[in-house]
């Protein structure tokens, strides 16, 4: 881990944050003290693997009464409901 001064962060913004997306993490400094540190931040995956979705969307379902819950207030269809 490096420390960079404010003044070259001000100066080098670009550089610096090309040498975090590479991976390394830069301490800032001001007046010699330690105030912040730039880190990468973990890419998102743009994909995820079938299993893994089906795993995701089965373990946030609605409980099984809930299509009767809606059933009961709405009735079958809402073809009787005024547009207004």
């Amino acid at each position: 881990m490096s420390e960079v001064a404010s003044r070259v962060l001000r100066n080098s913004t670009r550089s610096l944050l090309e040498r975090v997306e590479s991976g390394e993490t830069i301490t800032i400094t001001v007046d010699g003290r330690p105030v912040a540190l730039l880190t990468p931040v973990g890419r998102r995956r743009r994909w995820l693997p079938r299993s893994e979705f089906v795993s995701s969307v089965l373990a946030h379902q609605t409980d099984s009464g809930f299509a009767g819950d809606l059933e009961q207030l709405a009735g079958e269809t809402t073809d009787e409901v005024p547009l207004t």
